[in-house]
């Protein structure tokens, strides 16, 4: 694989390789999309979590609610 990148026209970080990909040498704007990213991850990670915990919540007061409902019918 050669080396050899071609500059886009009118963009400065922008490059085409031999095989025609595209690549950005944008540090800066690369380290903001990892950011954004991990970030995104995490608030994933987060509201997978809540979630889980919402459905056991919801289990356990259905439980709960037939436990009064027995009571009550004793």
């Amino acid at each position: 694989m050669s080396d050899k990148r071609i500059r886009v026209e009118g963009v400065d970080h922008l490059y085409r390789t031999p095989e025609g990909t595209i690549v950005n040498t944008n540090k800066d704007a690369y380290s903001a999309y990892i950011r954004k990213r991990e970030c995104q991850r995490s608030k994933d990670q987060t509201l997978d979590s809540i979630t889980a915990e919402l459905e056991i919540a919801k289990s356990e007061i259905e439980e709960l609610k037939s436990l009064i409902k027995q009571i009550i019918h004793k």
